[in-house]
């Protein structure tokens, strides 16, 4: 390992619960081992963790992400970066909904070749095309940064016509305000997001954390946090539906990650933790005892885990910017 590690952070998805784990988490690292998530090498974020991941780069501090999810008061430093900025929202209900799939030409193209694609990108050309505006979610960003940041920001995404993912920030550059919303337009709740003509849709559709994006990286050590995932076999009932699925899907990518000599810290929900959390994800209720609780336990996880013995320090973080 270098003597000056390269870090990165991969924020997954998982609805307004999932916001309150990634405040949970990035608060712990600052707390508990003292490393600052704003110097990160790359900070990758799908859908919820796209939010977590981009007010990161605005060089929000990390301790200030449960007091903010928690109706806390914060620092001055926090306070003064969002200024006057949109409280959290809960999307309010849907106007009346589309009743032809979301994308035909998606789901004529895996018609021909269905291997080629995962069921979520399937679903979401199958599904009704959203009606919520998700834009909503994210207007925070329109005010916070007039380009793309410098400082590498992954903002992942599924491109409807194709079921393709796009990495915003890798692939392609568009307003952050713009790429965070389509990584957090959950098919057949929100519409999806247009960008240059072309429509988006929640990354997650395609992988709830996408922690491959970052293997050929060489990172010293990737840390994953992973709210819809599980640290323990989870029971097949209809409120775990997806946690199953997800802990496999990200077993996976954590194994070619590390095939290519990256370390990888997983932070997942345990039994306690996932009853905290509930079963719906978009429940605003939840967001306060939620960041409370994963502040707790990822504290407890990173101080047995974590692998650096001198992090770099929370009180040096490498300084945001916002130019191209």
């Amino acid at each position: 390992m270098s003597a000056t590690p390269r870090i990165g952070i991969v924020l997954g998805g998982g609805g307004l619960t999932g916001t309150a784990f990634h405040a949970g988490v990035l608060t712990a690292l600052a707390e508990a081992v003292g490393w600052d998530a704003r110097s990160a090498d790359v900070l990758v974020g799908t859908s919820a963790g796209a939010t977590a991941a981009a007010l990161m780069r605005t060089g929000f501090p990390p301790e200030d992400y449960v007091p903010r999810v928690a109706g806390l008061p914060m620092s001055a430093d926090g306070q003064a970066i969002l200024g006057a900025a949109p409280p959290l929202r809960t999307p309010g209900p849907a106007p009346s909904r589309e009743r032809r799939p979301a994308s035909p030409e998606l789901l004529w193209a895996a018609a021909r070749r269905p291997w080629r694609y995962r069921p979520g990108v399937l679903a979401s050309g199958l599904l009704p095309q959203g009606r919520r505006d998700v834009t909503a979610t994210a207007a925070l960003f329109a005010g916070l940064f007039d380009a793309w940041p410098a400082d590498p920001l992954w903002v992942c995404t599924v491109r409807l016509r194709d079921g393709e993912r796009v990495v915003f920030g890798r692939d392609r550059v568009a307003s952050v305000a713009d790429a965070v919303s389509a990584s957090c337009a959950v098919p057949g709740y929100f519409a999806p997001v247009t960008i240059d003509d072309e429509r988006y849709v929640d990354g997650g559709a395609y992988s709830l954390t996408s922690l491959d994006v970052v293997a050929d990286l060489e990172l010293d050590l990737v840390l994953v946090s992973a709210p819809l995932g599980s640290a323990d076999a989870v029971a097949p009932d209809i409120g775990n539906a997806m946690r199953a699925p997800a802990r496999a899907q990200l077993a996976r990518e954590v194994s070619r990650v590390r095939r290519r000599g990256t370390r990888v810290l997983q932070i997942q929900p345990d039994r306690r933790l996932r009853a905290v959390m509930g079963t719906s994800t978009m429940s605003a209720a939840k967001r306060a005892p939620v960041a409370l609780a994963t502040r707790e336990y990822a504290a407890a996880v990173l101080r047995e885990q974590w692998p650096l013995r001198r992090p770099r320090s929370a009180a040096t973080p490498r300084p945001p910017s916002s130019g191209q």
